[in-house]
């Protein structure tokens, strides 16, 4: 249920519809520093996305669905394929795979994922099986180092979502998104330990958590598919702090953009073109506050 008391609601000026890109599912966005773009995937769409900080995009094809996108130190990109993961160059056109995922767990693909503190990546995977009602929690959390060691964190995950790190206090977010529930995660230096606290950032009657981020409060900001918002929570308390409706039903990921990271963009996905005709957009909301600027991977 939401808090009992007074949230914050944003203007409905302040939300504009930043790109018409009408992506199948968007995902994976954030702010390229290195070239000032926001860049993201249109998961069932097989490409990426970007869009400057004079409006201008460009799209990209890629030869399979990728779950993830995110910038490495050196020049390119690190992408989560379906059961791989792969480095890619400036224009996506080759791929050098790193890593295999999940080869032998048919259902499953890669999903959402972040830069950790440490240059590595973590990111999960999904169950795919049509069957929602039925499907069993065969997903996982890993972490890829930057000597490329793979680590698995945590099992029995259907939906892997929401992972966020905070900024100075080794406090990592994850959620699995059709429990409802964000949980979160003390981790030690390379994560040789990953120890979960206490979570209470449960809040059914405003959709599921889906991609997440963190402001320069860090508080923790969460894309509610099928709930047409996006919410803002008090990571201490774990309250809703402020609640922005949207023009879809099903925000996807978010993060902090523009040069000075004081705007905040939403992919969404088109699940119902003709009830819904937001979905498939990037949506651009004014805030308050601002984001921390984007970590490289080591890898």
């Amino acid at each position: 249920m939401l808090n009992n008391f007074e949230i914050k609601k944003m203007n409905s000026k302040d939300i504009s519809t930043a790109l018409i890109c009408k992506n199948i599912l968007g995902e994976s966005c954030f702010w390229d520093p290195r070239i000032n773009s926001l860049i993201w995937t249109d998961i069932e769409g097989k490409k990426i996305w970007k869009l400057n900080e004079k409006n201008q995009s460009l799209d990209y094809n890629l030869p399979d669905r990728a779950g993830f996108i995110l910038p490495r130190k050196k020049d390119g990109f690190i992408i989560g394929f379906p059961k791989h993961i792969a480095i890619s160059n400036q224009d996506f056109s080759s791929f050098e795979k790193i890593c295999d995922v999940e080869i032998n767990i048919k259902q499953t693909r890669i999903n959402d994922a972040k830069v950790d503190p440490y240059g590595g990546i973590v990111f999960g995977t999904y169950n795919e099986d049509p069957d929602k009602i039925n499907r069993k929690p065969i997903a996982n959390l890993y972490r890829l180092a930057p000597d490329l060691s793979l680590t698995h964190l945590l099992s029995n995950i259907t939906v892997s979502n929401g992972i966020a790190f905070s900024q100075n206090e080794n406090i990592m977010y994850f959620a699995d998104t059709p429990t409802g529930l964000i949980r979160k995660f003390e981790f030690t230096h390379n994560f040789k330990k990953l120890q979960e606290l206490e979570s209470n950032m449960t809040f059914n009657d405003v959709g599921e958590p889906d991609g997440a981020t963190v402001d320069i409060n860090n508080n923790y900001w969460s894309a509610r598919v099928r709930g047409k918002c996006i919410i803002c929570i008090n990571t201490k308390n774990g309250k809703i702090i402020e609640k922005i409706d949207l023009p879809t039903n099903t925000p996807t990921c978010l993060t902090f953009g523009d040069p000075d990271l004081s705007s905040l963009y939403v992919t969404s996905l088109r699940a119902d073109p003709i009830n819904d005709t937001a979905g498939g957009n990037l949506h651009k909301i004014k805030t308050e506050t601002k984001g921390f600027k984007q970590l490289l991977t080591d890898i």
